[in-house]
């Protein structure tokens, strides 16, 4: 095992997520009961490896589902976003319910297969990790994407209104140097997003090849199924 955590009382090595020692049966650090959503929040901007520590060795991973319910429109948007770019023209806005929950149904699927594959891979590796810390810290990953819905995303309808899912005109030949600055944004918040999985797999790891390697994967697979979810879902 490449992540252990050894036993201040026997001196036995234990994964790094173990509460009690498998060998005394002595408490090997402090136990957390929930997630406390605000201070993960705050954490993940001053201090990521602490968050990644409280998520871990929280018993209940609380907040997930809220946050990807949140993550998921802002991904429906996103598609929106895509489907307008790659078509040129204005796209039909019906359905927009049933694209979220599908949306949502393939997003959490995700999460929760690569947290389960992430589990061999990292046990053939010689990591220890848990299915439900794997999903959890790749759910807090997409922490950015919400702060996308609730300030990118409110400022781009108070300048753009109604025009902001349009090609004619579009929100560029309107407000050129807001629109750009806006988009800037939103990239930085998914480089954010990106950098934010690859460290929390470096959390339990400590390898950063290995760490960078599956971090890209994992979001070549999520932004790749965004651009096909826009082909699919608007039909562009």
């Amino acid at each position: 095992m490449k992540n252990p955590s050894t036993c201040k009382n026997c001196g036995a090595s234990n994964p790094s997520f173990q509460l009690i020692c498998s060998n005394c049966n002595s408490f090997m650090r402090e136990r957390i009961f929930n997630i406390d959503l605000w201070q993960i929040i705050g954490l993940i901007l001053e201090n990521p490896q602490e968050a990644f520590r409280r998520i871990v060795n929280a018993e209940h991973k609380n907040f997930i589902f809220l946050i990807i319910s949140i993550v998921s429109g802002k991904l429906l948007i996103d598609t929106m976003f895509i489907a307008l770019t790659i078509s040129k023209e204005d796209i039909f806005f019906s359905g927009l319910l049933i694209k979220y929950l599908i949306i949502f149904a393939a997003l959490l699927f995700l999460l929760l297969l690569f947290a389960a594959l992430l589990k061999i891979i990292n046990k053939y590796f010689q990591y220890e990790t848990r299915i439900k810390d794997n999903f959890a810290l790749l759910a807090y990953s997409l922490i950015p994407h919400v702060f996308g819905l609730v300030i990118i995303f409110v400022i781009e309808i108070i300048v753009f209104g109604g025009d902001l899912f349009s090609n004619n005109p579009s929100p560029f030949s309107l407000k050129e140097f807001l629109a750009y600055a806006l988009l800037s944004f939103e990239i930085l918040l998914i480089g954010w997003s990106i950098f934010i999985s690859i460290a929390s797999l470096f959390f339990q790891t400590r390898n950063k090849i290995y760490s960078l390697i599956v971090g890209v994967v994992f979001n070549s697979f999520l932004y790749g199924c965004l651009i096909l979810g826009a082909k699919i879902l608007f039909n562009y």
